[in-house]
């Protein structure tokens, strides 16, 4: 149900049918003519028919949606704009690195999956596998959202103000869990909307697709950015509402000194792929076996070991040997 955190400030938890997350936690801000929606839901009729009744709740029409701001581009953030946009027509706002992937996605898919691919095959994915994968993609099973995604009203780079009513939301850079992920920061009334660069007890999703950045280094410096906000209250995209910003971050960045550890010790005095080393990775999910792992499950796991992997190799921890066109990694 829709609940009122702050004065017109409202937690709407969207269903997410077909999820282990089970809900997305949008948030609404209405004052002075203006109602701003912060992420919306999946791409699914559960998903929109939770979010119009809990609109209701808070007497709210989808029609009089103004602006909707999109944390980042993951598929059950941004399902529902085009069923919003046949409606209200809103202003939508997103990273321009979310802007920029939207249209590869829409326009240039199939040269996107060939570059992801590419990069999962040399790192030892079997073409089986990866065919599964790329039939599980969000972005192949979606395109009219991603379409709608490639001209928003206002593509953001960070540090930009929304005001609405007695609010100042300044917009924050957050990349890691994806490229252009934003969180939102009120500095006077001390809250965080968080989208999902901080969780309370789940571990965002932090992954390698392809080779250029370095994803996980780039998360870890988000977070240390986030730690300095002087935050009493954390609105997280999933689960529940909490205080301890700070110590938090630092479970997330020890569960990451954890992860690597863990890596290593698996490589340690051996060469293996990633997709080798995945399976011999502790996945807190609710799959017995890597074999049973749905394509899209191990599609995330390698990329997360990828990141690392990445991460490591920059620390000067892990080496790793090119052979007949596959890369291999051990500890250095």
């Amino acid at each position: 149900m829709a609940k009122e955190l702050l004065p017109n400030v409202f937690q709407l938890r969207v269903p997410l049918p077909n999820s282990p997350l089970e809900h997305l936690n949008a948030y609404l801000i209405q004052a002075d003519g203006r109602c701003l929606l912060i992420d919306t839901g999946v791409n699914h009729l559960g998903s929109y028919e939770g979010l119009l009744s809990q609109l209701c709740e808070a007497s709210v029409r989808p029609q009089d949606i103004t602006d909707v701001l999109l944390t980042h581009f993951h598929i059950d953030h941004v399902g529902l704009i085009p069923r919003l946009k046949r409606i209200s027509r809103p202003r939508i706002m997103l990273h321009l690195k979310e802007v920029e992937l939207s249209k590869r996605v829409s326009r240039d898919f199939d040269v996107l999956w060939e570059e992801v691919s590419s990069f999962y095959e040399m790192n030892g994915t079997p073409s089986e596998v990866l065919l599964m994968m790329r039939e599980s993609n969000p972005g192949l099973l979606n395109p009219e959202v991603y379409a709608e995604l490639s001209e928003p009203w206002k593509p953001l780079k960070g540090e930009e103000e929304l005001l609405i009513g007695d609010y100042v939301l300044r917009a924050i850079w957050t990349p890691g869990h994806s490229p252009g992920h934003v969180c939102l920061y009120e500095p006077r009334k001390r809250f965080l909307i968080a989208g999902d660069h901080v969780l309370p007890t789940i571990t965002p999703h932090v992954a390698q697709h392809k080779g250029g950045d370095s994803p996980l280094a780039d998360y870890l410096e988000s977070l240390r950015k986030i730690e300095e906000l002087d935050v009493r209250l954390v609105l997280p995209a999933h689960e529940e509402i909490f205080t301890n910003l700070r110590e938090r971050v630092r479970q997330i960045m020890a569960h990451h000194e954890k992860r690597a550890k863990e890596i290593l010790d698996e490589i340690r005095g051996r060469w293996l792929t990633a997709y080798q080393i995945a399976p011999r990775v502790k996945w807190d999910v609710d799959y017995p076996s890597w074999e049973e792992f749905p394509a899209f499950q191990k599609y995330l796991a390698v990329g997360e070991t990828l990141a690392h992997l990445r991460l490591l190799k920059e620390q000067g921890l892990v080496k790793g040997m090119k052979r007949a066109g596959t890369v291999f990694y051990s500890a250095a």
